[in-house]
């Protein structure tokens, strides 16, 4: 078995399949052919073989968190959930503080379906909700709109007593700022757990950056920073700590799944376009990239992954590897970790590459502590280095000025 610097704890499976293609959206996704039964049963299959491979492969036992994100999860059925959490419970032991997430569509909650999960193994929900104001919420095809979204809050309220997070965008086309922060103000009294708060970014192989580029609209960015600026102080007012740039959480609710990314940790990444991680003791990793044919990802792990003498050929076309090297997974680690509003340590970077911070990322730091922007705290046995509540918002000039 190939040793990588610590346990793998941390898996992530794709559901990649969608009813409709929000405008915004660039995650691989396809629209389901079968509308009654949107996620086909042989995909299920696939991703339990593929689990069960790499399970075996890297003598994985003890897992700290899953998530199911997409795509839509929650358009899987019971019999399928329950497939996977059979699977799951059965091969794998949860840690003590385990955290087992599913993202959700509103328009897919029922009172049926939460009391469903409320009884089963996942523990977290990670809601869309985007917006609170219709016209905003049409313009870029979403299918919940304001009442599929205030229904869904409701039955998390009554049902639902497990960790609730719910996610927002801030800047998309038609918002205002007013509407926007009273959009999030209105959703508070449900006391979700924890708030996802992305800025827009549009992407142009979206159908959003295709219009933007068409110019059916125009986008101010100015003003949709702005927009996130004072909703981000609202939220702050409100109780709710910014733990990272675009997250935000009462005490003790942070998204430990995230965190894994954040903190450089070794994770699997199961099903069609779904992409891992896996870090040796020297710094550097391997990247793995499951391809986004779906058809072939099904077969070949249906039908193929068991040829023992061409395995690892077939393997290839479905899983391509990249190699990360010292230096891209240096950049990597201050890329991810200053994220982080508590920033990265000296202990945590001797982790990942058994040596210290390098002098001239000290220097930098210390350069842009006199600008305002960043914080070194020292105690007795580690040093931790971020980025301070305005600097988080200058982290691409930081990263810029790294060389490696």
């Amino acid at each position: 078995m190939i040793e990588f610097a610590g346990d793998i704890k941390y898996i992530y499976i794709h559901i990649p399949f969608c009813l409709s293609k929000c405008k915004y959206c660039d995650f691989f996704s396809i629209s389901c052919d079968n509308k009654k039964n949107p996620v086909p049963d042989d995909y299920i299959s696939a991703i339990l073989n593929e689990l069960a491979f790499y399970i075996n492969q890297y003598e994985i036992k003890n897992i700290r968190t899953i998530y199911i994100g997409g795509g839509t999860p929650s358009l899987l059925s019971k019999n399928q959930l329950n497939q996977i959490f059979s699977f799951l419970q059965n091969n794998l032991n949860f840690n003590d503080d385990y955290e087992f997430t599913i993202e959700m569509n509103p328009d897919d909650v029922t009172e049926d379906f939460i009391q469903f999960l409320q009884n089963s193994p996942v523990n977290r929900i990670s809601c869309g909700i985007q917006s609170m104001n219709q016209k905003v919420l049409k313009n870029v095809n979403r299918r919940a709109g304001v009442k599929e979204n205030l229904y869904a809050l409701n039955i998390f309220k009554k049902y639902w007593k497990k960790t609730l997070s719910l996610d927002f965008i801030c800047g998309l086309p038609l918002e205002k700022t007013d509407e926007f922060i009273e959009g999030i103000k209105s959703i508070l009294e449900y006391e979700p757990h924890h708030i996802s708060m992305y800025s827009l970014t549009i992407e142009e192989e979206t159908a959003l950056g295709q219009d933007l580029e068409n110019n059916i609209f125009e986008y101010d960015f100015d003003y949709a920073d702005e927009m996130w600026l004072k909703t981000k102080s609202m939220l702050e007012e409100k109780g709710y700590l910014q733990y990272e740039i675009s997250n935000f959480c009462k005490k003790g609710f942070e998204c430990l799944h995230n965190l894994s990314y954040w903190n450089h940790e070794n994770y699997l990444g199961i099903g069609a376009g779904a992409t891992g991680s896996l870090y040796y003791k020297d710094g550097s990793g391997v990247r793995f990239f499951n391809q986004n044919n779906i058809n072939d990802y099904i077969d070949f792990w249906l039908n193929k992954w068991k040829e023992s003498e061409a395995f690892q050929n077939n393997l290839a076309t479905i899983c391509q590897k990249e190699i990360v090297d010292i230096q891209t997974s240096q950049f990597e680690f201050f890329m991810m970790g200053l994220r982080k509003a508590k920033g990265i340590s000296e202990i945590e970077y001797e982790k990942c590459f058994n040596k210290n911070i390098p002098e001239k990322v000290v220097k930098q730091f210390e350069k842009w502590v006199k600008k305002g922007l960043a914080h070194i705290s020292k105690s007795e046995n580690d040093v931790v280095y971020s980025l301070n509540r305005e600097g988080l918002l200058f982290l691409n000039p930081f990263l810029e000025e790294l060389e490696f």
